[in-house]
């Protein structure tokens, strides 16, 4: 019960800690601001997780695969997404999982105590019916409550994937992803997308997009506990995932076929969890997702590049045609642009002037070319873009995305709006004086 417990609290931990933003801040040795090119793991975490609980996946995979595969560099990556809230709630659906149960519990219990120990509705779920015996025993009366709440439970719990499967997620966060993935095309990586649950939603998507920009030789796909009704690449599903293999029971027959045996376990009543069923070092699961996507990794080549790997870059994309121009102002007041490419510190090497984008701009990975202070990017409807929406991404090639935003590109003002672009994001760079290492805050 002690093993349980823990896992229940770090549920409802996961449960009722709100959605976290991305990461704004990241700290670089100086000698290491640029990785070398290679692979780049792309993580989808599943409904319900915290920004934290992503990245814990994320970090579960790298101790998993390692930093280098056929010894070239492999990045690790969340591609993190917020559908597991309710629209406008404020609340995540296991919240009103956890809420539902509560107010069940609490018409056996009046004072509370059950409603507190949410693993004794896991037990009745996973088949351990010690608990629901007792009840039966105490207060027969309550019994059908019981299986009441565990029916409503479960319903509600596979409901909530079976409304995301029908209504895919928002646009909002799909555009991160893709503007994301250009700016890894646009750098030669290799992609390896890794999803789990829900996150096969978003994968879809992004891998669906990625071939707009490369090759299906350079991009692949392994989905855990797969969530989505297509596939894009191999797929494991347990088959004492409570979770997937109750979609069949709303109707979602074209859910994937359990190709994975395993024993319960008191870590993961539910059976589907990433870490602690599909990764759990103490059953074969661990295996077969290291050699599901070792063996997508495997076939990978790299995508011609275009552009380079920074010390940090920046990615503009817009959802449309026109031309819509990336603006840098590096700290020493120099800006770079269409009609000045080269900075002091980086180089405007993608431009694009016809749709969609990417534009690219790269910072020096030469800590004595890399300068301190604030950059600010921003950007200029240039012609025909009227109506668009731009997003701008700022990221580094260890610490993934630090800051995304979108807005309204606004009117044309061709070459008149390159001396005031609309601002987008700032990025402040410093350097520790004791042990030389790049601090990058976005604003």
């Amino acid at each position: 019960m002690k093993i349980k417990a823990l896992f229940f609290r770090k549920l409802l931990a996961l449960i009722l800690i709100p959605a976290m933003l991305a990461p704004a801040y990241a700290a670089i040795p100086a000698n290491a601001l640029c990785t070398p090119k290679g692979y780049t793991l792309g993580f989808f975490n599943g409904v319900w997780n915290t920004k934290f609980e992503a990245d814990n996946g994320r970090d579960a995979l790298r101790n998993l695969l390692t930093d280098s595969y056929n010894s070239e560099n492999v990045r690790y990556e969340t591609f993190y997404n917020y559908s597991g809230k309710n629209p406008g709630s404020g609340a995540t659906m296991m919240q009103d999982v956890a809420e539902v149960f509560i107010q069940r519990a609490r018409e056996i219990d009046s004072s509370g105590e059950m409603g507190n120990r949410f693993e004794y509705f896991w037990d009745n779920l996973s088949g351990d019916k010690s608990f629901t015996n007792k009840i039966r025993h105490l207060l027969p009366s309550a019994a059908l409550i019981l299986d009441q709440i565990a029916a409503t439970i479960m319903n509600k719990l596979v409901g909530a994937i079976s409304a995301l499967v029908s209504n895919p997620p928002t646009e909002a966060t799909y555009s991160l992803h893709k503007t994301r993935i250009e700016a890894l095309s646009v750098e030669g990586q290799k992609l390896i997308f890794v999803a789990h649950s829900q996150g096969n939603l978003f994968v879809n998507r992004a891998y669906d997009h990625a071939l707009t920009k490369i090759s299906a030789a350079s991009v692949a796909v392994a989905h855990i506990a797969p969530a989505s009704t297509t596939l894009r690449g191999g797929h494991l599903l347990a088959d004492i995932d409570l979770v997937i293999n109750g979609l069949r029971l709303t109707g979602i027959t074209s859910v994937p076929p359990v190709n994975l045996n395993l024993p319960a376990s008191t870590a993961d009543a539910s059976g589907h969890m990433l870490v602690e069923t599909y990764l759990d070092a103490s059953r074969p699961a661990r295996a077969q997702v290291k050699t599901l996507v070792e063996r997508a990794m495997q076939q990978l080549q790299a995508p011609p590049q275009q552009g380079n790997v920074g010390a940090f870059t920046v990615t503009l994309t817009w959802d449309g045609q026109g031309d819509v121009d990336l603006h840098s102002v590096e700290p020493s007041g120099t800006q770079v642009y269409y009609g000045n490419r080269n900075g002091n510190v980086g180089r405007l090497d993608v431009d694009n002037v016809i749709a969609n984008g990417p534009e690219h701009y790269f910072a020096s990975c030469d800590a004595k070319v890399l300068q301190t202070g604030t950059y600010s990017f921003g950007i200029n409807n240039f012609s025909g873009a009227t109506g668009r929406t731009a997003t701008v991404q700022v990221s580094t090639s260890s610490g993934g995305v630090l800051s995304s935003k979108s807005l309204d590109v606004g009117a044309v003002r061709g070459s008149t709006g390159s001396s005031a672009p609309i601002p987008a994001v700032k990025l402040v760079v410093s350097k520790d004086a004791s042990t030389g290492a790049f601090d990058f805050l976005a604003q």
